[in-house]
């Protein structure tokens, strides 16, 4: 009897030590597939090969996937199970955790909670974070405490909608916004842009209301910070398409005022409004935003990691994650593109290229690429005398290849961009 009390002793003990020590082990193949930003071929191993790995681990691949697939509410719900499941794993998985959370909720912008993750993210993780990236974070927790009490941004559309582009003088889209008190400007149409922005003037003839003391500060693609404030526009609409909460980073005009007084403008609509119309397609005319958008049947090849769009693109049979921005004339490659290729690339011609943001001009050093082929999906493109920078300065998107601009989408009559189904496409 003795001994049988001693042999269930030793199994309660063993049983007490396993769930005491339920470590999560990170699988190499598919860790170094998520830190890559590779999150199509991730999608695909997951899909094809899942039977391969051990069931239980997969939860942590499949909650970052959830978060960059739009799928902010599933990724949270597999955030907590992992912590549920697993009592032991390392600082590098645990910011990952955090850090997915931080961009699920800015996908949902729940401020306050969002006021909490950036600051566990800032005073606990600031070795995992690029010294660029933690100002950013600074900047934008101190912008979360203005907007702890505000509703997420609404979009309602109660029909399909049929827009007619306007151009503008630099070739930008327009979108009609019309405020409460009937007011209507023109505002940019920019995948690539994180935030809504307005100008002081604009702010003021849309009757927007500013939040009393909202001092902020705003990097642009340059990375130099900006002064702002911040406005909502509690109710408005762009052409027929109804939006409420929509927060708005307010610059002084001079910011957004360029080439001597002669090129302005009013505001640009971004990526929290844009990623709410769920699906938008469109061509040099039109933009056809549907009100029950149709579900693709490719594999998603359109990720949202934060509030950044990334797509896959081929180049010599790698398919490389690219930033998507809509808002750039042309598509440049950055330091990254040149290093996987620089036995090609290197006998190319030394040059320099200029951008300009919000707040200033940045010029780099750089190859003259006189033509380069790529893929996307179905569809090649073929881009002449774009560059391919040999510096890393002032790049937001380090670790991506480059940036899609203009030149490359509009080289088909008609682009889908799915963002309720993570996909998009060329026609």
């Amino acid at each position: 009897m003795e001994k049988l009390n001693r042999l269930c002793l030793f199994a309660m003990v063993l049983c007490t030590e396993m769930a005491c020590t339920n470590e999560f082990r990170p699988i190499k193949k598919l860790n170094d597939l998520a830190n890559s930003k590779k999150f199509s071929e991730l999608y695909t191993e997951l899909s094809s090969n899942r039977s391969a790995y051990y069931e239980k681990t997969l939860i942590y691949y499949d909650l970052i996937l959830k978060s960059v697939l739009n799928q902010p509410d599933e990724s949270n719900a597999l955030i907590q199970k992992f912590r549920g499941q697993f009592n032991k794993f390392s600082d590098t998985v645990s910011y990952t955790l955090i850090q997915n959370e931080y961009y699920n909720n800015q996908k949902l912008l729940n401020y306050r909670k969002l006021k909490e993750l950036s600051e566990d993210l800032i005073e606990n993780y600031k070795r995992f974070i690029d010294s660029g990236d933690y100002v950013e974070l600074k900047d934008d927790n101190l912008s979360y405490g203005f907007l702890e009490d505000e509703l997420p941004t609404q979009v309602i559309k109660n029909t399909d909608s049929e827009i007619k582009v306007i151009k503008d003088l630099a070739g930008y889209n327009l979108l009609r916004v019309k405020a409460k008190s009937d007011s209507t400007v023109n505002m940019i149409f920019d995948t690539g842009a994180n935030v809504n922005v307005v100008s002081e003037s604009t702010a003021k003839k849309l009757n927007l209301r500013i939040i009393p003391n909202s001092l902020v500060y705003v990097a642009g693609a340059t990375g130099t910070r900006n002064a702002s404030r911040i406005a909502i526009a509690d109710h408005g609409f762009i052409e027929n398409i109804e939006f409420k909460n929509a927060e708005f980073i307010v610059f002084p005009d001079s910011l957004l005022t360029f080439a001597n007084g002669m090129y302005k403008i009013n505001g640009i609509i971004g990526f929290p409004l844009i990623m709410r119309f769920e699906s938008i397609r469109f061509t040099d005319s039109l933009l056809y935003i549907p009100k029950d958008p149709v579900a693709g049947t490719n594999i998603p090849n359109l990720f949202i990691k934060g509030d950044d769009y990334i797509i896959d693109v081929t180049y010599k049979n790698k398919r490389l994650p690219f930033f998507f921005d809509t808002g750039n004339s042309n598509t440049t490659f950055y330091k990254t593109m040149y290093d996987i290729d620089s036995m090609n690339f290197k006998s190319l011609r030394d040059t320099v290229f200029s951008y300009s943001s919000v707040g200033g001009t940045v010029t780099e050093k750089a190859k003259l690429l006189p033509e380069i082929k790529l893929d996307c999906g179905s569809k090649s493109f073929v881009l002449k005398n774009t560059y391919i920078a040999l510096e890393k300065k002032n790049i937001l998107h380090p670790d991506l290849f480059g940036s899609i601009g203009k030149d490359f989408v509009n080289q088909y009559k008609s682009i889908l961009m799915s963002f309720r189904y993570s996909c998009i496409d060329f026609e």
